[in-house]
């Protein structure tokens, strides 16, 4: 069975970016020209293009064109799933311990989306407190990840300063355990989506590349009763990061056999 022509195409604009014939930021032909070149309709031609954005190969835009895009799969970043302690407080990653915010975080009321609503344990149209930031390494002008800290307004009334936009040293979490004298307890999912258009414009992506969406749960326990206090959502460009975790053994697992 003959291979369909958009996929032809395709496969050639393929192995000509993979052996360095169009580099990284290069300007391409259009997709007319593409067509003339292969002997194809400009729909096909077009399809085999919207095929290479989809992989995330190429950038296509009215304005500017198409051009090649960098290959950041050959700079993926190993990010761990361990809390550590630093003199500013917590954080989560020693390969993002000296991130800093790019541009002034925000902070206000919202409605949180559904899934964060429920594990949040509020009402799916309840307001919530929301914090945003955007982060990225030293000098970076562009953000490697986008974070939003989600609190239960029950918190805020009962404690003010986790709204506020100086929150002293060690921030939100810090102020938590100080409050209920217990230690936090974290949990978190990972999942892969589309990136939407916020995501597109502060993380410099492809529209429709994916996102890594890292989804925390913060609970305390004071006096052994299970309160909610957090859900944080941070999303990074798929193509540039990947999640690392030990793997346990459980005691059915157990080595030597019984």
């Amino acid at each position: 069975m003959a291979e369909p022509a958009h996929r032809r195409v395709a496969d050639a604009i393929r192995a000509a970016i993979e052996r360095g014939e169009l580099e990284p930021g290069a300007r391409m032909s259009t997709v007319q020209q593409l067509a003339d070149l292969h002997g194809v309709s400009k729909e096909t031609a077009h399809r085999a293009v919207r095929s290479l954005v989809a992989e995330g190969l190429i950038t296509a835009t009215r304005s500017r064109g198409m051009y090649v895009r960098n290959r950041p799969r050959e700079r993926v970043i190993v990010r761990d799933r361990t809390v550590y302690r630093d003199e500013l407080g917590y954080f989560f990653d020693r390969s993002a311990q000296d991130w800093r915010a790019i541009g002034t975080p925000t902070r206000g009321q919202t409605v949180a989306p559904a899934h964060v609503a429920d594990m949040l344990e509020v009402g799916r149209e309840e307001v919530v407190f929301a914090r945003d930031r955007a982060m990225g390494p030293p000098g970076s002008t562009t953000a490697s990840q986008l974070s939003t800290s989600y609190l239960p307004m029950w918190l805020l009334t009962e404690l003010p300063v986790v709204g506020k936009a100086q929150t002293g040293s060690g921030g939100i979490y810090d102020r938590i355990e100080e409050h209920f004298q217990v230690p936090i307890e974290w949990s978190e999912m990972v999942y892969g989506r589309p990136a939407n258009d916020e995501e597109v414009a502060k993380l410099g992506i492809g529209e429709g590349l994916p996102v890594l969406v890292v989804t925390r749960l913060a609970a305390v326990a004071p006096g052994g009763r299970r309160q909610v206090v957090e859900i944080n959502e941070t999303r990074m460009s798929a193509e540039e990061f990947a999640v690392a975790y030990p793997v346990q053994r459980d005691a059915s697992a157990a080595w030597p056999r019984a």
